[in-house]
């Protein structure tokens, strides 16, 4: 009898063993096809503001648009998974981000443009709902495992977008990229919903529908001031009034959240130290790292003397070590926390942080200098990523983890979306025309950013990462962790590669 069920349980097992294979499969494939499709566009920027004819401000909101939509649509969508079903929800975005993929290849306008963008960043909830799915169908053990699986195929999809898709985008155009992705994307639709199953597990919620549309509206109003406040004037009544806006919802998302039973963001959280603290670390490490992708492109593609003049493959192929690097520093700052806790990795990181935007304000002459520039910053926001998770759910009790990592996720989200704003504002604030020589003497060229926006942007960065190290000493440490929050972080952090 007794070998009978375990013969039973064996078979079980193995079933579900190859079951979870075929998961685990798909889920990278996707990863791996949507970090190729995103680091593809970064490199295309200064293209597309050529293409549409656009400002640097406007431009960036290609890539901010994208993470304030997903900042709200995750929780949203999470939430709902946890309610009606994970599998439902997940293919609910694997088909908005699929439209969005469409509609991207064929937009018209920037406008156009940026509505799939939006579409798009619905689709940032695959992520928090793909890895509830592998919680629900793999065995405790091999979550880890499986989370690490996944999160490393960021890294490689990251790495291959820069380097092919870049080559894609330089040889056939940006729209061309997202031609080829159109017919994966559509493959792993239909395999997803042919192959998932539903899981039995749900945790009923509200959702916090008031508090998602406050706080959207106050982050959209404090963006679109930014990025207008430089053409309109930031005196000017249109700027003030949208500025005013976003701190009036700002407030009222506060109240919002104070009341509700079930907050998009638990404020009684944040007011445990090791709680709001790393959440601050998170938001700078967001926006620094959105901050220099956005800078090095540009100055990869400007013209001497403000840059190098090279293409999107050659700007891709800068930056594609440093995506690499990422893959290594997390494990490295991952056994410093295991050894000596995660306060000391994160102030590594922040301190890392500080020294690469110092760096590029004093070396970006060559390519060379360019590239070792962005492993740096790519090495600390590495170490900072993987120590914050783990001081947070460290300090939240265990039924909380999964609100304390969402939480985690919206400063980071946040702090990506503000920070190609902020480089957008300096790039179009100091400008100058070029000089170019022709035979009948100078004339006046185009007007482009000058070495002084340059400057700007990486003495911002500097002084964000300061303040991170700041912050970070005041954290109560050195925060060692157990085993199940090492397994939640690794969890966690592969949703923080998006």
């Amino acid at each position: 009898m007794n070998e009978t069920a375990h013969n039973t349980k064996q078979t079980r097992s193995t079933a579900l063993a190859g079951s979870g294979m075929g998961i685990l499969l798909l889920l990278s494939l996707i990863a791996l096809m949507i970090m190729y499709t995103e680091t593809m566009l970064i490199a295309a920027l200064p293209t597309i503001q050529t293409q549409y004819n656009t400002t640097t401000t406007w431009t960036a909101w290609v890539i901010s648009i994208y993470l304030v939509v997903g900042a709200v649509a995750t929780p949203i969508l999470g939430k709902l998974g946890d309610s009606y079903g994970k599998r439902r929800f997940f293919l609910v975005a694997m088909v908005l981000y699929t439209v969005g993929v469409i509609g991207n290849g064929f937009a018209w306008s920037l406008a156009s443009l940026l509505l799939f963008r939006a579409i798009q960043g619905i689709g940032l909830a695959i992520f928090p709902l793909a890895f509830a799915i592998i919680r629900d169908e793999f065995p405790p053990e091999r979550v880890p495992t499986a989370t690490g699986i996944v999160s490393a195929m960021f890294g490689v999809g990251a790495a291959v977008g820069l380097v092919v898709g870049s080559w894609v985008a330089n040889n056939y155009g940006w729209q061309t990229t997202y031609h080829s992705v159109i017919p994966v994307a559509l493959v792993l639709v239909v395999v997803a919903a042919l192959t998932l199953k539903e899981s039995p597990i749900r945790t009923p919620s509200r959702v916090d529908f008031p508090g998602a549309i406050t706080f959207a509206i106050a982050i959209v109003s404090f963006l679109i001031a930014m990025t207008e406040g430089t053409s309109r004037g930031w005196t000017s009544g249109f700027i003030i009034s949208l500025l005013a806006l976003a701190f009036v919802f700002i407030i009222a998302f506060i109240v919002i959240e104070m009341r509700t039973r079930d907050p998009m963001i638990d404020l009684a959280m944040l007011r445990k130290r090791n709680v709001f603290l790393p959440n601050i670390t998170s938001f700078v490490s967001g926006l620094a790292m959105f901050m220099l992708f956005q800078s090095v492109v540009y100055l990869m593609e400007y013209p001497a003397p403000v840059g190098f003049g090279t293409d999107i493959f050659r700007a891709g192929e800068i930056l594609a070590p440093a995506a690499a690097f990422m893959l290594v520093a997390g494990p490295v700052a991952g056994a410093i926390v295991t050894r000596r806790g995660a306060k000391l990795p994160l102030f590594i990181g922040a301190a890392i942080l500080a020294v690469s935007f110092y760096y590029y304000y004093l070396f970006r002459a060559t390519e060379a200098q360019v590239a070792l520039g962005a492993v740096f910053v790519c090495v600390g926001v590495s170490f900072m990523f993987t120590a914050m998770i783990n001081i947070i759910l460290q300090s939240v009790e265990q039924a909380q983890t999964g609100a304390a990592t969402g939480m985690n996720t919206v400063f980071r989200t946040v702090g990506g979306s503000v920070g190609p704003t902020i480089a957008g504002v300096f790039l179009a604030t100091y400008v100058a025309p070029i000089i170019i020589q022709t035979p009948r003497g100078p004339i006046m060229g185009p007007s482009l950013p000058t070495a002084t926006a340059f400057d700007y942007i990486f003495l911002t960065g500097f002084g964000l990462a300061v303040v991170a190290m700041i912050v970070t000493l005041l954290i109560k440490g050195p925060v060692k962790v157990t085993e199940s929050v090492t397994q939640a972080a690794e969890e966690s952090l592969a949703e923080a590669h998006v």
